[in-house]
């Protein structure tokens, strides 16, 4: 049965290997476009998998990643692994941009924020690039 919706298998975060499969893709897609921008989604990402995956907890773990009132640390792992692929993007001369859920737990630093949620993404991206 095939059906559509969002589900908690995501990336694992917690494997190298995972971040050289999507380099790999990158580099086989990018020459194919020539946008300077890059939509990564970063949106229905749930990070189930992440609280229960050992890689992703000793990754957690070895960044001294700590939830706190405003997210858990599975989200700030997120933002982490933004960050990681927006310096793979830059390096490449392109620029990241993604959902606003790439808000949580912190902006990538050139990342551009597309805000489906409402004004508010838009506006604390906003205020992200300024600070």
């Amino acid at each position: 049965m095939q059906s559509w919706g969002v589900y908690d298998d995501i990336f694992c975060a917690g494997k190298e290997s995972t971040f050289s499969f999507l380099q790999d893709v990158l580099n086989e897609v990018l020459p194919l476009f020539p946008s300077k921008i890059v939509h990564i989604g970063g949106d229905e990402a749930p990070k189930t998998n992440w609280q229960n995956c050992p890689n992703c907890q000793k990754r957690i773990r070895n960044l001294n990643i700590k939830g706190d009132d405003k997210h858990k640390a599975e989200h700030y792992l997120q933002s982490y692994f933004v960050q990681r692929m927006e310096k793979y993007l830059n390096a490449k001369g392109k620029t990241l941009l993604g959902w606003d859920e790439i808000l949580e737990g912190g902006l990538a630093p050139n990342a551009w924020v597309m805000s489906w949620r409402g004004e508010a993404g838009g506006i604390e991206a906003a205020k992200s690039a300024i600070m």
